[in-house]
Protein backbone atom coordinates (compact mmCIF):
# COMPACT_ATOMS: atom_id res chain seq x y z
CA UNK A 1 0.00 0.00 0.00
CA UNK A 2 1.20 3.51 -0.51
CA UNK A 3 1.91 5.35 2.72
CA UNK A 4 3.13 8.72 4.10
CA UNK A 5 6.09 8.97 6.41
CA UNK A 6 8.93 11.45 7.21
CA UNK A 7 12.29 12.35 7.46
CA UNK A 8 14.05 12.40 10.23
CA UNK A 9 15.52 15.94 11.75
CA UNK A 10 18.12 17.22 12.52
CA UNK A 11 22.10 16.45 11.59
CA UNK A 12 24.28 13.53 10.56
CA UNK A 13 23.29 10.90 8.72
CA UNK A 14 19.60 9.05 8.62
CA UNK A 15 17.69 6.14 7.07
CA UNK A 16 14.59 7.26 6.00
CA UNK A 17 13.59 3.18 4.88
CA UNK A 18 15.74 0.75 4.00
CA UNK A 19 14.69 -2.20 0.86
CA UNK A 20 12.30 -4.52 2.72
CA UNK A 21 11.10 -1.89 5.22
CA UNK A 22 7.65 0.08 4.81
CA UNK A 23 7.28 -2.79 2.34
CA UNK A 24 9.66 -1.72 -0.13
CA UNK A 25 11.52 -4.03 -1.93
CA UNK A 26 13.47 -1.74 -4.66
CA UNK A 27 14.07 1.02 -3.02
CA UNK A 28 15.65 3.18 -0.33
CA UNK A 29 16.55 6.51 1.17
CA UNK A 30 18.76 8.32 3.52
CA UNK A 31 19.05 11.88 3.93
CA UNK A 32 22.81 13.60 5.02
CA UNK A 33 23.34 16.96 6.92
CA UNK A 34 26.29 18.14 7.50
CA UNK A 35 27.80 21.34 8.59
CA UNK A 36 30.77 22.63 6.66
CA UNK A 37 34.11 20.72 7.82
CA UNK A 38 32.20 17.72 8.98
CA UNK A 39 32.46 14.27 6.24
CA UNK A 40 30.78 10.90 6.41
CA UNK A 41 31.64 7.61 5.19
CA UNK A 42 29.40 4.86 4.20
CA UNK A 43 29.56 1.84 2.21
CA UNK A 44 27.25 0.26 -0.13
CA UNK A 45 26.25 -4.05 -0.25
CA UNK A 46 24.44 -4.76 -3.81
CA UNK A 47 22.83 -1.39 -4.07
CA UNK A 48 23.28 0.99 -6.55
CA UNK A 49 23.20 4.82 -4.94
CA UNK A 50 22.26 8.34 -6.32
CA UNK A 51 23.47 11.09 -4.24
CA UNK A 52 21.93 13.87 -5.33
CA UNK A 53 22.66 16.97 -3.58
CA UNK A 54 19.40 19.79 -2.07
CA UNK A 55 21.64 22.41 -0.85
CA UNK A 56 24.91 23.07 0.27
CA UNK A 57 28.38 22.43 -1.07
CA UNK A 58 30.58 19.36 -1.23
CA UNK A 59 32.81 16.74 -2.69
CA UNK A 60 32.00 13.20 -2.77
CA UNK A 61 34.32 10.62 -3.77
CA UNK A 62 33.28 7.01 -4.97
CA UNK A 63 35.90 4.11 -3.98
CA UNK A 64 38.41 6.87 -4.08
CA UNK A 65 37.23 9.14 -7.58
CA UNK A 66 37.15 12.40 -6.07
CA UNK A 67 34.46 15.15 -7.37
CA UNK A 68 34.81 18.43 -6.68
CA UNK A 69 32.99 21.74 -5.92
CA UNK A 70 29.14 20.34 -5.83
CA UNK A 71 27.00 23.43 -5.25
CA UNK A 72 23.45 23.76 -5.03
CA UNK A 73 21.52 27.31 -3.16
CA UNK A 74 18.45 24.62 -3.20
CA UNK A 75 16.22 22.84 -4.96
CA UNK A 76 13.97 25.54 -6.13
CA UNK A 77 16.24 28.31 -7.60
CA UNK A 78 18.86 25.45 -9.27
CA UNK A 79 19.53 22.38 -10.65
CA UNK A 80 21.06 19.60 -9.04
CA UNK A 81 24.44 17.43 -9.07
CA UNK A 82 23.78 14.09 -8.98
CA UNK A 83 26.36 11.61 -8.77
CA UNK A 84 26.34 8.03 -9.15
CA UNK A 85 27.95 5.44 -7.21
CA UNK A 86 28.06 1.34 -8.26
CA UNK A 87 27.34 -1.21 -5.92
CA UNK A 88 29.92 -2.45 -3.29
CA UNK A 89 31.33 1.43 -3.72
CA UNK A 90 33.09 3.12 -0.39
CA UNK A 91 31.19 6.38 -0.25
CA UNK A 92 32.68 9.94 1.02
CA UNK A 93 31.53 12.92 1.49
CA UNK A 94 33.03 16.36 2.53
CA UNK A 95 31.15 19.34 3.25
CA UNK A 96 32.52 22.75 2.24
CA UNK A 97 29.00 24.40 3.71
CA UNK A 98 26.14 23.40 5.29
CA UNK A 99 24.38 20.59 3.24
CA UNK A 100 21.80 18.50 2.62
CA UNK A 101 21.54 15.51 0.85
CA UNK A 102 19.71 12.67 -0.79
CA UNK A 103 21.00 9.36 -0.98
CA UNK A 104 18.82 6.85 -3.11
CA UNK A 105 19.25 3.24 -3.30
CA UNK A 106 18.26 -0.11 -5.62
CA UNK A 107 19.10 -3.47 -5.24
CA UNK A 108 21.59 -4.04 -7.98
CA UNK A 109 23.34 -7.65 -9.61
CA UNK A 110 25.50 -5.73 -12.29
CA UNK A 111 28.64 -3.43 -12.10
CA UNK A 112 29.02 -0.41 -13.46
CA UNK A 113 31.01 3.12 -13.34
CA UNK A 114 30.85 5.95 -11.03
CA UNK A 115 29.58 9.48 -12.75
CA UNK A 116 29.38 12.78 -11.64
CA UNK A 117 25.91 14.16 -14.08
CA UNK A 118 26.12 17.78 -13.78
CA UNK A 119 23.61 20.40 -14.00
CA UNK A 120 23.86 21.22 -17.64
CA UNK A 121 22.87 17.12 -18.21
CA UNK A 122 19.59 18.03 -16.56
CA UNK A 123 16.82 17.69 -19.25
CA UNK A 124 13.94 20.44 -17.99
CA UNK A 125 10.43 19.46 -19.62
CA UNK A 126 7.40 22.33 -18.89
CA UNK A 127 4.74 19.18 -18.28
CA UNK A 128 1.03 20.45 -18.69
CA UNK A 129 -0.43 23.76 -18.85
CA UNK A 130 -2.96 25.98 -16.90
CA UNK A 131 -3.40 24.70 -13.05
CA UNK A 132 -1.24 21.77 -13.74
CA UNK A 133 1.74 23.52 -15.19
CA UNK A 134 4.94 22.24 -13.49
CA UNK A 135 8.37 21.65 -14.47
CA UNK A 136 9.69 18.17 -14.89
CA UNK A 137 13.53 17.53 -13.98
CA UNK A 138 15.44 14.38 -15.41
CA UNK A 139 18.40 13.63 -13.35
CA UNK A 140 18.88 9.66 -14.68
CA UNK A 141 15.89 9.78 -16.86
CA UNK A 142 14.09 6.62 -18.08
CA UNK A 143 16.54 4.34 -20.41
CA UNK A 144 19.67 5.63 -19.03
CA UNK A 145 22.54 3.60 -19.40
CA UNK A 146 23.97 5.49 -16.38
CA UNK A 147 21.91 2.97 -13.24
CA UNK A 148 20.61 -0.35 -13.85
CA UNK A 149 17.31 0.56 -11.63
CA UNK A 150 17.19 4.00 -10.13
CA UNK A 151 14.71 6.40 -12.54
CA UNK A 152 15.74 10.06 -10.85
CA UNK A 153 13.73 12.97 -11.14
CA UNK A 154 13.01 16.25 -9.82
CA UNK A 155 9.48 18.49 -9.95
CA UNK A 156 8.86 21.77 -9.10
CA UNK A 157 5.00 23.04 -8.76
CA UNK A 158 4.55 26.34 -8.96
CA UNK A 159 1.94 27.99 -6.59
CA UNK A 160 -1.71 26.68 -6.30
CA UNK A 161 -0.51 24.06 -9.15
CA UNK A 162 -0.97 20.48 -9.18
CA UNK A 163 1.20 17.63 -10.90
CA UNK A 164 0.67 13.96 -11.95
CA UNK A 165 -2.10 14.90 -14.07
CA UNK A 166 -3.35 13.28 -15.88
CA UNK A 167 -2.96 10.74 -12.41
CA UNK A 168 -0.83 7.90 -13.62
CA UNK A 169 0.05 4.49 -11.83
CA UNK A 170 2.46 1.74 -11.92
CA UNK A 171 1.24 -0.89 -9.75
CA UNK A 172 0.04 -3.53 -12.21
CA UNK A 173 2.06 -6.05 -15.62
CA UNK A 174 0.32 -5.72 -18.31
CA UNK A 175 1.51 -4.63 -21.95
CA UNK A 176 1.17 -0.84 -20.77
CA UNK A 177 2.61 -1.03 -17.49
CA UNK A 178 4.91 -2.71 -14.91
CA UNK A 179 5.48 -2.51 -11.46
CA UNK A 180 7.76 0.54 -10.19
CA UNK A 181 8.09 1.69 -6.58
CA UNK A 182 8.66 5.06 -5.94
CA UNK A 183 8.66 7.59 -3.46
CA UNK A 184 8.94 11.53 -2.97
CA UNK A 185 10.85 13.81 -1.16
CA UNK A 186 8.99 16.75 -0.23
CA UNK A 187 10.52 20.74 0.00
CA UNK A 188 8.90 23.53 0.70
CA UNK A 189 8.84 27.41 0.12
CA UNK A 190 8.28 29.39 2.55
CA UNK A 191 9.24 26.51 4.49
CA UNK A 192 6.27 26.49 6.85
CA UNK A 193 3.95 25.83 3.45
CA UNK A 194 1.84 23.01 2.51
CA UNK A 195 1.09 21.05 -0.37
CA UNK A 196 -1.70 18.40 -0.69
CA UNK A 197 -0.78 14.56 -1.69
CA UNK A 198 -3.62 11.91 -3.25
CA UNK A 199 -3.23 8.46 -2.58
CA UNK A 200 -4.90 6.02 -4.28
CA UNK A 201 -5.43 2.27 -2.46
CA UNK A 202 -7.66 -0.28 -3.66
CA UNK A 203 -9.70 2.40 -5.98
CA UNK A 204 -10.26 5.09 -2.93
CA UNK A 205 -8.90 8.15 -3.20
CA UNK A 206 -7.05 9.73 0.13
CA UNK A 207 -5.65 13.07 0.54
CA UNK A 208 -2.39 14.24 3.18
CA UNK A 209 -1.26 17.65 4.06
CA UNK A 210 2.61 17.46 3.24
CA UNK A 211 5.11 19.88 4.74
CA UNK A 212 8.47 19.88 4.83
CA UNK A 213 10.85 16.63 4.73
CA UNK A 214 7.99 14.36 4.39
CA UNK A 215 7.80 11.43 2.53
CA UNK A 216 5.23 9.88 -0.14
CA UNK A 217 5.94 6.29 -0.05
CA UNK A 218 4.08 5.23 -3.50
CA UNK A 219 3.09 1.10 -4.31
CA UNK A 220 -0.13 1.66 -5.51
CA UNK A 221 -2.54 3.80 -7.38
CA UNK A 222 -2.95 6.92 -8.91
CA UNK A 223 -0.63 9.88 -7.19
CA UNK A 224 -1.18 13.59 -8.10
CA UNK A 225 0.07 16.35 -5.95
CA UNK A 226 -1.10 19.98 -5.45
CA UNK A 227 1.09 23.18 -4.07
CA UNK A 228 -1.59 25.65 -1.89
CA UNK A 229 -1.82 28.56 -3.11
CA UNK A 230 1.46 31.06 -2.30
CA UNK A 231 3.33 27.95 -1.73
CA UNK A 232 5.67 26.47 -4.16
CA UNK A 233 6.23 22.45 -3.83
CA UNK A 234 9.44 20.43 -4.79
CA UNK A 235 10.06 16.71 -4.38
CA UNK A 236 12.82 14.85 -6.02
CA UNK A 237 11.24 11.63 -7.09
CA UNK A 238 12.97 8.04 -7.51
CA UNK A 239 11.47 5.11 -9.07
CA UNK A 240 12.90 1.07 -9.06
CA UNK A 241 11.62 -2.01 -10.31
CA UNK A 242 12.50 -5.10 -11.11
CA UNK A 243 11.95 -4.05 -14.66
CA UNK A 244 13.52 -0.43 -15.06
CA UNK A 245 10.95 0.89 -18.16
CA UNK A 246 8.88 2.93 -17.50
CA UNK A 247 5.58 2.16 -18.44
CA UNK A 248 2.24 3.82 -16.84
CA UNK A 249 -1.18 3.88 -17.18
CA UNK A 250 -3.36 6.82 -16.45
CA UNK A 251 -6.52 7.39 -14.80
CA UNK A 252 -9.70 7.23 -17.59
CA UNK A 253 -11.42 9.95 -14.70
CA UNK A 254 -8.18 12.20 -17.04
CA UNK A 255 -9.05 11.16 -20.46
CA UNK A 256 -10.17 14.95 -20.90
CA UNK A 257 -6.47 15.84 -19.89
CA UNK A 258 -4.35 15.62 -23.16
CA UNK A 259 -7.85 16.69 -25.72
CA UNK A 260 -7.86 20.35 -23.24
CA UNK A 261 -4.11 20.65 -23.30
CA UNK A 262 -4.10 20.37 -27.16
CA UNK A 263 -7.16 22.82 -27.44
CA UNK A 264 -4.94 25.57 -24.87
CA UNK A 265 -1.60 24.82 -26.84
CA UNK A 266 -3.72 26.00 -30.03
CA UNK A 267 -5.33 28.91 -28.32
CA UNK A 268 -1.88 29.90 -27.58
CA UNK A 269 -0.60 29.67 -31.34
Amino acid sequence: MSRMTKAPQGKGHHSVFQSGELGMKWLGLEVLRLEAGESWQGQLKDEEAALVLLSGRCSVSVDGTRYDDIARSDIFTALGTTVYAPRRSKLEVQAEARLELAIAKAPCEVDLQPQRLNPDTVKVISAGMANWRRDVRLLVAPGSPVSSRLIVGETINPPGNWSGIPPHKHDTISDKENILEEFYLFKMKPADGYGVQVLNDDGKDNAFVIVNDDVAILQQGYHPTAAAPGVSVAYLWVLSGDDKAYNITTDPRFAWVAATEAVLKEMKN
